[in-house]
């Protein structure tokens, strides 16, 4: 995959004023936003070829796509195998704090080689409700993630979920 090829909404300005505009960052160990464990490592990071985050930011929300591209499509596939791993692991549990979280996932058999859903939501006592929506798909050797952060108060494939999979189809659209 050519390393031209723009991310769904890369290079945006925002036509809102409370949020800013798509940036984007090119740092080859930047985290997935993936992160069902608090704090989560994946193995396979140290075999990416390439990574490339856009992301946006705006009240109670944060908006970011993920470009991991690998040396062969084997590698993404554990990426993806290693994604479900760590949400079987840590589908519910407890920061220092008392905040508790929860994970939910559901396949998504015709998102590109191998795709799927994810939905969490955080509760603590001392502030609102928020979670995150995640889309993972894999084409060939390269895994995207579409993430969306903000105020939701259950985790479960909601509207949310479907529209961080309607941004995972246009990058596969794109590709």
């Amino acid at each position: 995959m050519p390393d031209t090829v723009l991310l769904p909404d890369e290079g945006r300005r925002s036509t809102v004023a409370e949020f800013t505009d798509w940036t984007t960052d090119r740092t080859l160990g930047r985290a997935w936003l993936l992160d069902p464990c608090r704090p989560t490592t994946y193995p396979t990071d140290g075999q990416r070829v390439r990574f490339r985050t856009v992301s946006r930011e705006g009240p109670e929300a944060f908006d970011a796509r993920q470009l991991g591209v690998y040396p062969t499509p084997e590698a993404a596939a554990e990426v993806l195998a290693g994604f479900r791993r760590v949400l079987a692991a840590c589908r519910t549990g407890q920061l220092d704090g008392g905040a508790r979280w929860t994970w939910v996932t559901a396949d998504v058999p015709d998102l590109g080689d191998d795709g799927f859903l994810a939905a969490s939501t955080v509760v603590a006592p001392e502030y609102a409700s928020d979670g995150a929506r995640i889309a993972v798909t894999r084409a060939g050797s390269a895994v995207f993630l579409a993430h969306a952060t903000g105020e939701y108060y259950t985790a479960e494939i909601d509207d949310g979920a479907q529209a961080v999979r309607e941004v995972a189809r246009r990058f596969l659209d794109s590709v």
